[in-house]
């Protein structure tokens, strides 16, 4: 039996190891889709549902400090803002140069977002010669939502309430972006001219002005003079004090009465 020599066996083995990688790098390699890797990848990682959803911070506020993913510098944060910067601004200088009649308004310690503002009464009313002083706050939103604005100086008004609350339409459900601090005023002037019993923050002042308008319009006056007009007038100082000891001089007269009428009482009971 014959044998084959070390060579041909030699290269032999090399030819079939040659047809072996040549169909090794025949057949098709699989390449996993992303879809797979992406369900793998949720298995293999804890479901997070139990967390609550991060909010967003809402565009319509001011932002002062950092927040992650945004900066306080960013467009989307700082346009409103400076948008009512702008137009609180633009206001500020329009008032300052052409107030409105019998009205003023200026900012309060620098602050441009809270300005003290003035509206004189209006001749012919129970408010005549007072001046009242009003508070007004923007909001971030500003102009498309209103200015809050109250009276800091008391007065006698069945549509302003005792902490000064206004109860004004414009300032309300009629408020529009065209709408401005000047114009607010204006519409606050004509109100104190002719309140709206109809629709009141005080019922009880409102009842008084349809059944007693003389005992309204006497306390009105009286309210007036108290706390809208100058301390320093002598002639304002003097109606007070006069109002004031009339006053006093009747709480005097009713405390005597009361004492008379508990001393018949006990004398009456003595007898009996």
């Amino acid at each position: 039996m014959s044998s084959d020599p070390p060579e041909m066996e030699a290269d032999a083995e090399q030819e079939h190891d040659q047809d072996q990688e040549d169909q090794e790098s025949e057949m098709p390699i699989e390449v996993p889709s992303i879809s797979s890797i992406t369900s793998s990848e949720d298995e293999a990682v804890p479901s997070t549902s139990h967390r609550p959803p991060v909010m967003a911070c809402p565009v319509s506020h001011p932002v002062l400090g950092n927040t992650t993913g945004l900066s306080a510098s960013s467009p989307m944060l700082t346009a409103p803002l400076n948008g009512c910067v702008v137009r609180v601004k633009r206001e500020l200088q329009e008032i300052r140069k052409h107030p409105p009649p019998n009205c003023s308004a200026d900012m309060l310690r620098d602050d441009l977002f809270r300005w003290t503002a003035g509206v004189n009464g209006p001749n012919g009313t129970v408010y005549e010669g007072g001046h009242f002083r009003l508070d007004i706050r923007f909001p971030a939103a500003y102009p498309f939502r209103p200015p809050r604005i109250r009276f800091t100086t008391r007065i006698y008004h069945c549509n302003v309430d005792s902490r000064g609350a206004i109860c004004l339409d414009v300032l309300g459900e009629r408020w529009s972006p065209v709408m401005n601090v000047a114009k607010v005023l204006l519409s606050i002037y004509v109100l104190m001219g002719e309140c709206n019993p109809d629709d009141p923050l005080v019922m009880c002042i409102a009842d008084q002005y349809k059944t007693n308008r003389k005992e309204h319009d006497k306390i009105a006056r009286h309210w007036t003079k108290r706390f809208a007009m100058p301390k320093d007038s002598k002639d304002t100082k003097q109606d007070i004090d006069h109002t004031e000891t009339h006053e006093q001089q009747q709480d005097q007269e009713n405390q005597v009465q009361n004492q008379q009428q508990d001393h018949h009482g006990q004398q009456s009971s003595a007898k009996d």
